[in-house]
């Protein structure tokens, strides 16, 4: 499923029209950006969690040369799957 897919099924189960339905699933994705940029952990009862976590700074070797190459620590984010979406796993 891509975007224009669930943009498709919020027209279709509300009855608004395909571009309101786009302004809708925009501004809820942008949401959900705004908020784990600012790293804040970000809870989807029944679908997951998005946290932001620090990766510490590590040396790593460039294979071809055999050179190695400091790492800096950085930003990633993580998502864990909720309940009902790991009931769908097993």
């Amino acid at each position: 499923m891509v975007r224009s897919d669930i943009v498709k099924k919020v027209a279709k189960e509300t009855g608004l029209t395909v571009k309101d339905a786009e302004k809708i699933v925009d501004i809820i994705l942008e949401s959900i950006v705004d908020y784990v940029e600012k790293g804040s952990k970000l809870e989807l009862r029944g679908f997951g969690t998005f946290l932001v976590k620090q990766r510490a700074g590590r040396i790593a070797r460039n294979l071809k040369t055999n050179q190695n190459l400091p790492l800096p620590s950085r930003r990633v984010i993580y998502f864990k799957s909720g309940k009902e979406l790991k009931s769908i796993q097993s």
